[in-house]
C-alpha cells in the first residue's frame, strides 16, 4: 500500500485527478425545425465528461481509491478486483500502480465490447475475468476479491462513487449551464453518478429536475443496467436523488448515438444516446401548457460518460445503414 502522500506524487494520479480541474464541456445540440426544443426555446447541452479524462468513471475511482487508502483498506493487497462493463475496470488498472497494487483483475459481462476488453488486456498490469456458468459477474468479483491478497472495490456500495459525483460532477454541470437549469438526464448503472447529482442539487440549490434514464425492461445498453440488473447489484438509495424515471429501448439509444455524431463532437457512446432518448421521451410527456409553463426558455442537459469509438461494432451490429444518418 502508498501512503497518501507518495500516491499524490505519482503522475498517472496527478493526471486523472479532478480536483481543481475543469474537466467537463458543453456541446450545443442545433435546434430542429418543429422540434420541442424549437416550439419552446429550449437549449439542449451534451455534457461530455470525457476529453480531459478518458470517460466519467475516472472521477468515482480517483475518489473511491483515496477514501480507502486514507480508511488503510489496502494494507497487505497486492491484487485489486473491480467487476465493470469496462470503464471503471479501465480506470482502475490505471490507478493501480498509484495506490500500490501489483496486479489488477477486471470481472466483466461476455457481452462487453471486444474493444474494451482488449484495451485492459493491453494493460499489463490487467487481467480480464469472465463469469463461470450461471454466476453472475457481480458474484465472480466476490469470489475473487476473498483470495489472500486481494481486494474488492465495489462500485455498485462504494459511497466514494457517490461523494465524487457531489463533489466534482454537480459543480461542473453548474459551472457550464448556470443556475437556469430545467432538466438534468443521467443514464444509470452503477446509480453513482444519479445520486451524486442529485444529492448535490438537493443539498446546494433548488436545483433542476435529475432524471434517471435506463434501458427498457430486459434490453441492455452498454453502460447502463435495466430494473432488474439495478435492483440486483446497486445500493445507494438512488430513488430518493431522482425526480423521475424513464426507460428507453435498446434501438433507440443506438439511433440516437449515431445521430449525436453527425450533430456535436467529441463522439459520444450508447449511454448518451440513451440519456437524450430519455431526456426527449420525458419532455414528450408534458402537455403544451405545462411545456410553456415549465420548459420554456430553460436549459436541459444530457451526461454523456464515454467516448462512442469504442462501440463502433455494436453500431454496425445494431443498426441498418441509414439509421441515425
Amino acid at each position: 500500500m502508498h501512503t497518501l502522500e507518495k500516491v499524490y506524487e505519482n503522475a498517472i494520479f496527478q493526471a486523472l485527478n479532478p480536483e481543481g480541474k475543469q474537466w467537463m464541456t458543453a456541446a450545443w445540440l442545433p435546434k430542429q425545425p418543429g422540434s420541442i426544443a424549437a416550439k419552446y426555446d429550449i437549449k439542449i447541452a451534451a455534457l461530455f465528461t470525457f476529453g480531459v479524462f478518458p470517460h466519467i468513471k475516472t472521477v468515482p475511482t480517483v475518489r473511491m481509491m483515496l477514501e480507502d487508502v486514507k480508511d488503510e483498506r489496502y494494507v497487505g493487497k497486492h491484487t485489486i478486483v473491480i467487476d465493470s462493463s469496462g470503464n471503471t475496470g479501465h480506470a482502475v488498472a490505471r490507478l493501480a500502480r498509484a495506490f500500490g497494487f501489483e496486479h489488477v483483475k477486471v470481472v466483466v459481462a461476455l457481452d462487453v465490447p471486444q474493444s474494451k476488453k482488449s484495451i485492459l488486456s493491453a494493460l499489463s498490469s490487467a487481467e480480464v475475468i469472465h463469469p463461470s456458468g450461471k454466476q453472475s459477474v457481480a458474484e465472480r468479483a466476490v469470489e475473487e476479491g476473498q483470495k489472500p491478497g486481494h481486494y474488492h472495490l465495489n462500485q455498485y456500495g462504494h459511497w466514494g462513487n457517490v461523494r465524487a459525483h457531489e463533489l466534482y460532477t454537480g459543480p461542473e454541470i453548474v459551472r457550464l449551464l448556470g443556475d437556469d437549469i430545467g432538466v438534468i438526464a443521467v443514464a444509470m448503472g452503477s446509480g453513482g453518478t444519479v445520486t451524486g447529482v442529485g444529492n448535490f442539487f438537493r443539498q446546494h440549490r433548488a436545483g433542476p429536475i435529475v432524471l434517471g434514464v435506463r434501458p427498457a425492461e430486459g434490453e441492455r445498453v452498454p453502460g447502463a443496467r435495466d430494473r432488474k440488473r439495478m435492483e440486483d447489484v446497486v445500493r445507494f438509495p438512488w430513488r430518493r436523488a431522482v425526480d423521475a424515471v424513464v426507460e428507453v429501448d435498446r434501438k433507440a439509444s443506438f439511433i440516437r448515438t449515431r445521430e449525436l455524431w453527425s450533430l456535436v463532437n467529441p463522439q459520444a457512446g450508447p449511454t448518451s444516446g440513451l440519456a437524450l432518448a430519455g431526456l426527449e421521451k420525458y419532455l414528450e410527456s408534458f402537455e403544451e401548457e405545462a411545456l410553456d409553463r415549465i420548459f420554456r426558455g430553460t436549459t436541459v442537459g444530457f451526461i454523456c460518460p464515454d467516448d462512442g469509438r469504442f462501440y463502433s461494432e455494436s453500431i454496425i451490429t445494431e443498426l441498418d445503414t441509414d439509421q441515425g444518418i
